[in-house]
């Protein structure tokens, strides 16, 4: 019997690494956190060609996991990463503390586990080869936290910039380079990964249910059967006045995209005044 596979795509800092460390909370799943490293596709490739070298680098992860090889993950540390930003600032950035680097698992018998393979904007720039040959699922969040998380992390989207998506999505490239707000281009990538998703119709995570359910929205939707794990609940968060002053700014920008069917714009609303006006 052969391993079979799933993918997990998401927007950047919706609970993707999260969703990884709770399915690895399994005995019958092994899910990876970013094994592929975009930059070493070359953008030559084009979609088709990329498409069929991620395949091929999906077949050889599951191979190395199966024999107890090394193989290149998202974080050097392990499987159990959470969260690949840290709490710690710079120029008012918390830092990445996730490192690239080789990891080896037990070895594991073929057909015996689930392999998980995460990977947020590659993924969903290729969503159209890569859903027809695995499952895949989606998480997203509230676009107010995904927004207020890209203001204050030192990641590309906090530029507004999106490099894995725009090497294989030459329509999302160009549309980003001809707009100068960064937070302008960082609703537009917003955008474009939930147009992504329900244009291939992936089965959808939100963040807040997994937190919620305590990962069953999560294993339901993969069509896991359930488990027993420890309550969830979300880290709180202070803002600069800066940063706030620019989400208010951008209010009824915010707020338009519930007309992208994902969140209302009660959803939308109550999570503006809930950072915005706290004592609402």
């Amino acid at each position: 019997m052969s391993t079979s596979i799933s993918l997990i795509t998401g927007i950047p800092r919706s609970g993707t690494t999260l969703c990884c460390k709770l399915l690895n909370q399994r005995e019958d799943l092994v899910a990876l956190h970013e094994p592929i490293n975009p930059a070493r596709l070359h953008q030559n490739l084009g979609r088709p060609g990329a498409t069929f070298r991620v395949k091929t680098l999906i077949a050889e992860l599951c191979q190395a996991v199966e024999q107890g090889l090394p193989f290149e993950h998202g974080d050097r540390g392990g499987l159990q990463i959470e969260n690949p930003v840290g709490l710690v600032e710079q120029d008012g950035k918390r830092q990445v503390v996730a490192q690239r680097g080789q990891v080896i698992l037990p070895a594991r018998a073929s057909g015996t586990f689930r392999l998980v393979v995460k990977q947020n904007a590659l993924f969903t720039a290729l969503l159209s080869g890569l859903t027809a040959e695995y499952p895949m699922t989606a998480v997203v969040r509230n676009p107010v936290d995904v927004l207020l998380s890209w203001m204050t992390v030192d990641l590309p989207v906090n530029r507004g910039r999106l490099p894995a998506g725009e090497r294989f999505s030459p329509a999302l490239r160009q549309s980003l380079q001809q707009v100068s707000s960064v937070f302008e281009r960082q609703l537009m990538i917003y955008r474009w990964f939930i147009q992504q998703f329900m244009r291939h119709e992936l089965p959808l995570v939100r963040y807040e249910d997994v937190l919620a359910s305590g990962g069953a929205v999560l294993d339901q939707t993969m069509g896991l059967p359930p488990v027993s794990r420890p309550a969830l609940a979300p880290q709180p968060r202070q803002f600069s006045p800066q940063v706030l002053q620019m989400l208010a700014a951008h209010r009824q920008s915010v707020v338009r995209l519930a007309e992208l069917g994902l969140y209302s714009e009660a959803d939308i609303v109550q999570a503006l005044d809930n950072v915005l006006n706290p004592t609402i």
